[in-house]
Order: structure tokens, then sequence, then C-alpha cells
């Protein structure tokens, strides 16, 4: 593998004389000012000394011109952060993978000892994003604050830490729109490469409790439920990752009917993952899943009649009204088969009307504008249709089935939401 160093060169020569004659470098790019000025680095690599003692960098190293390259940025924007970086990008990267193109080839090492500050930032920016480049600074003991006078050699720079908290902030904005599986995947990318324990350690927990969420958000409940459990035993008491996700852990205990609930917590679970796919403007799946919270309203409320709609045999039909049993019958005869109909989401509220059930009275109220609604959703690519499911024409479909489905849990004697029920947001609601 061949080494390349690459070096930001300034007004003192030495600690790169140093930092070369310590490693063995194959090729080396410096990163000068140009120009004949004084100011201008470049003369320090291979021109001429402007006084007796001056060093350069290319003689003092036995630099034959086959092993470095200059890139030369103008002398009048070293100082600026944005055109030096810019400047920097642009000449560099496209140099090396010409003369370099098998990345896993080479090992790249920046040393920004040298140049302005400015062009030491914009090397150690350019470094961070790129995969596998090395930092590389040179120190010793320091006797004033001006420069190191000697002894200096080149210290490795861990960088993953800076990484990390920048990608921390990436973090945040993907979670903002739940895109929980991108982190998960980065967090990946991270534990494939030696980083330091505290931070492995916080990248594996958030991995875990973000897998968690998606295995919810996918609706495998249980499986959810096994994670985090696995996870607050783990965590220390009281510690702040496990008062932050207790709630979420008790909520989809309630969920999954392992501890007292009113027996719509599905329902709410649904809304809750409609307005996550919303968030992501994924229209479609989420009229989806508002459409599915209705038909599951009325699935629930139907068995508190102990009757399956999915399962309604016509030759031992439930005891009820004569109006709700001829309906049935004429259901039986139109769309039996096998001697057994299944309700669909109507048909189920109808049932409910006809039995004088509150909630099929809620929907006699709400039957026009329902059905109107109910027809834009059938026309879905994701239901009957080929027609995609429009932002404005969302919000009226949304509307109107959040509405109906909030009057709905009140007729079923739900007053107030569980919370929390939506998932987290940024990595302060998770503890970190």
């Amino acid at each position: 593998m061949k080494k390349i160093g690459i070096f930001t060169v300034g007004g003192s020569p030495v600690p790169i004389i140093n930092s070369i004659k310590e490693d063995e470098f194959d090729f080396i790019y410096f990163i000068c000012s140009s120009g004949k000025s004084e100011v201008a680095s470049e003369r320090l690599v291979d021109g001429n000394p402007l006084k007796e003692g001056d060093k350069i960098i290319a003689k003092e190293c036995n630099l034959s011109e086959e092993k470095y390259e200059k890139i030369l940025l103008p002398v009048n924007i070293i100082d600026d952060l944005d055109e030096t970086f810019k400047e920097l990008e642009g000449k560099l990267l496209p140099r090396l993978k010409e003369k370099f193109p098998d990345k896993q080839g080479i090992r790249v090492i920046a040393n920004y000892t040298g140049g302005t500050k400015t062009m030491s930032v914009a090397l150690v920016i350019l470094s961070i994003l790129q995969d596998g480049w090395e930092l590389q600074l040179n120190t010793a003991h320091r006797t004033n604050l001006i420069k190191i006078d000697s002894g200096d050699c080149p210290i490795p720079i861990t960088k993953k830490n800076l990484l990390y908290k920048i990608d921390r902030k990436y973090f945040d904005t993907l979670m903002q729109k739940y895109y929980y599986e991108e982190i998960i995947e980065k967090a990946k990318n991270y534990l494939k490469t030696p980083i330091p324990r505290e931070i492995k350690d916080e990248i594996m927990l958030l991995k875990d409790i973000l897998n968690a969420f998606v295995l919810w958000d996918k609706f495998y409940h249980q499986s959810a439920f096994e994670e985090f459990e696995r996870i607050i035993k783990a965590l220390p008491k009281d510690s702040s990752v496990q008062k932050a996700i207790i709630n979420h852990y008790l909520w989809l205990k309630q969920i999954l009917g392992k501890k007292s609930s009113h027996g719509y917590e599905k329902v709410i679970d649904l809304i809750m993952n409609a307005e996550r796919r919303a968030k992501q403007a994924k229209f479609d799946d989420s009229i989806a899943r508002y459409y599915r919270a209705i038909e599951m309203v009325a699935q629930l409320r139907l068995k508190t009649h102990e009757i399956d709609n999915s399962n309604i045999k016509c030759d031992e039909l439930p005891m009820l009204n004569e109006k709700a049993v001829t309906f049935l019958r004429t259901e039986c005869k139109k769309n039996s088969e096998n001697g057994v109909i299944k309700l669909p989401l109507i048909k189920s509220y109808e049932l409910l009307a006809h039995m004088d059930d509150d909630l099929g009275k809620l929907y006699l109220e709400r039957k026009n504008e329902l059905l109107e609604c109910l027809k834009l959703r059938n026309n879905s690519i994701l239901a009957h249709g080929l027609e995609p499911i429009l932002k404005e024409k969302f919000e009226r479909v949304k509307s109107t089935f959040q509405n109906f489905i909030q009057e709905a849990l009140k007729v079923a004697g739900v007053e107030t939401l569980e919370s929390p029920i939506q998932f987290p947001k940024s990595l302060r609601d998770i503890g970190f």
C-alpha cells in the first residue's frame, strides 16, 4: 500500500521536514500559497532561500520531482475559509484520483501543521469528509505560546471523534422525519473501524434503540418489545436514556395487551404511524394507515358485541335486533363464501348502524364526507387505482379521517390518548 502525504506549507518548513523524515512517503502533495512574493509559501518547497539558513523542503528531504506535487492557492484567498476550501477540494481531489485511481491501494495522511490557520482548517475539513484519510499534527513540549522550538514529531489525530460530533447533528435532522434506518447504517459503518470506547458504546446503544423503534414502525410489536426490555435491563437504573425510553416501552406493553388497556391502543398506534409517513411525504402510505385505523375501530367495536366481522357464519347469525339480522341475511345471500361472510369497512359500520350502536350512528352522521374521502383513497395507487395522493388532497382526506377516528374513540370510551405515543424526533428525546 502506497503512503501519500498531504502538507499545508507556511512560514516554517522545519516541522514538515521533520515529519517527512519520520515517515517514508511514496508521494507528497504540498498545499502552498502561490506567487513570487515573500508571503507565498511555494518557494519553501523547492524555491531559492531568501536568506542564509532558510531550509528548502525538497532539498532537505532529498525529494525528486517525481515524488511530490504542489497544489497552489492564490495568496489573496488563503485567509478566506470558503474560497480556500473550494480551491483545495477542486485541485487536490482530482489530481489524487488521477494519479492514484485505486483508493484501496493508498493510505492518505493529512498533516495540517504548516500554512495559515485557514489553510490548516480547510485541510482538516477536507480530511474529515474523506473516508479513510488520517489526520496528523506535529507537536512537542512547548516553552512558549508562539511556536514549538524543536523536537517536534507527527502525532496522529483521532478524527472519528470529530466525525461523530458532526454526524450527531445530522442524526437529529434525520430523526425529525423518522429516518432511523439511515442512522443505523451510519452507526454500523462506525463500528467497522477502530473508534474510542466511549463513542463505540454510545453508537451501539443508539443503534439498538433505533432498531427497536424500526421494528415497532414495521408493526413487529413483540420483537420491538423484547428489544426494549433487553436494552432497559442492561442500562444503569435511572440513567438519562432509561428515563427517556421507559414510557415508550410501557406504551408498547399496553399496545400488546401486557398491561391494563382500553383495547384501542393499536388504533392509536396506527394513527401515529400514519403521521410518521405523512412527515416523510409518503401520503399514499399515510392514508392507507388511516383507512386501516377506521376499519379497525369498527372491527374492535363489533368484537365488544362478540362479532368477528371477518368470520360471520350465515347458519349461526348472532342474536341481534331484527334490522341487523335482516342486514346480515341479505349479505349472506349476496356475498357469502362457503357459508361465511366477511364485512369490509363500510359494511361493518352499516351493521353497527343497524344494531343502533353509537359508533354506527356516528358513521351515519359523517357518512357523506367519509364516503367522498374513501373514494379518493380507493383511487390511490396503494388501493385500487393508479393515482398518487398529492399533498393538498391528502390534507383534506387526513382531516376528515382524523376527526372521525377521534370522535369514534370517544364513543368507544377512549377520552384521552396515552402519552408518549409518537416516536422520538431528536437524540435528546432518547436521553443522548
